[in-house]
């Protein structure tokens, strides 16, 4: 899969660097056809811009057009009601909530077949290889922390977690389009919308089962014993600030680490298109394509390790969490 991913990647920079010089010299110097402005309709009659060629485009704007895969927008929206009035914001889809749904299905499609598996006592090299994730899930980062007896009841919680995590990770490695194109993939983990989101569900779990274990106390003992009275309540505004540091440490390691490496391989795509534009077209403008490509399938080696890591690291990290939560004497 990786190899295939790969390959995929090559062939649209490829296809991008060589048809870039192509496109220039068919569009430079050519005017608007008669009636139509640099403006045009959409299918919804909203204006948009004209189509530039690479040597018609500023150097900012590659940039702006690679990073504009990495930023959510609105596929849908229901604006208007039925009198014809605008209703802003009523219903709307953002390109980050179908490509979770379509973890949640794959997530079904793959683990449907691990659970018959323990029914029939049959199983592909694949579903073998799923139980293997699971059970490491299980023994390596639940049961280590939490131990068996009490760590089995959050099993199923924390399997959820990390290959929910893991499945938009590694989705959003498949190379896409623009965002103009419908359906261009999104690595919904690449905005903090969602990975705060899992993150307030590791902080509930944190202060909802932290008070269930211990009752009231769970906020007398945030502050650590034998302290002198003066500093109790400069280390009980110091604790309580530091319950709500650890879920946004969370948002911001995901969201960052997923962002941060797309964002590079963006901008090392955008160089081919900006050292065309400096050469002007030449012949020798396919010559940046060697190390700049390079630089972004490098990048995109990194990325596939790092989807993995960041699903290991969130879930861990909330395990931890939530059991110090439970354990105040840890």
């Amino acid at each position: 899969m990786l190899a295939m991913r790969l390959l995929i990647t090559v062939w649209i920079c490829l296809v991008g660097a060589f048809l870039a010089p192509v496109a220039s010299a068919q569009h430079e110097g050519a005017a608007p056809a008669a009636g139509h402005s640099a403006q045009g309709q959409d299918a919804q009659g909203h204006g948009h811009a004209a189509v530039k060629s690479t040597l018609e485009m500023s150097s900012g704007d590659f940039f702006k057009h690679q990073f504009s895969h990495s930023v959510p927008y609105p596929m849908w929206l229901m604006d208007h009601g039925a009198d014809g009035k605008e209703k802003v914001g009523l219903l709307t889809i953002y390109n980050v909530q179908p490509w979770q749904w379509v973890c949640l299905g794959l997530m079904l499609v793959v683990f449907l077949p691990v659970l018959s598996s323990f029914r029939t006592g049959r199983a592909s090299w694949f579903t073998r290889v799923m139980r293997g994730f699971c059970l490491w899930v299980r023994d390596e980062m639940v049961y280590s922390v939490m131990g068996k007896e009490e760590g089995r009841a959050f099993v199923p919680l924390f399997l959820f977690i990390f290959f929910f995590v893991a499945f938009q990770n590694v989705i959003g490695l498949i190379p896409s389009v623009g965002h103009e194109f419908p359906f261009a993939i999104y690595t919904a983990t690449g905005t903090p919308y969602v990975t705060g989101a899992l993150a307030v569900v590791t902080l509930v779990l944190m202060l909802g089962l932290g008070i269930k274990k211990n009752g009231i106390a769970f906020f007398k003992n945030l502050v650590p014993h034998g302290l002198p009275l003066p500093l109790v309540p400069i280390m009980f505004v110091i604790e309580v600030i530091s319950l709500f540091v650890k879920p946004f440490a969370l948002t911001i390691r995901l969201f960052a680490n997923m962002l941060a490496g797309h964002l590079v391989i963006a901008s090392a795509i955008a160089l081919i298109f900006l050292f065309t534009k400096m050469q002007g077209g030449a012949i020798t403008s396919y010559l940046t394509l060697i190390p700049c490509l390079g630089m972004a399938i490098f990048i995109y080696i990194i990325e596939a390790f790092v989807t993995l890591l960041q699903a290991y690291i969130f879930t861990f990290l909330s395990i931890n969490f939530i059991y110090q939560s439970m354990h105040q004497e840890h």
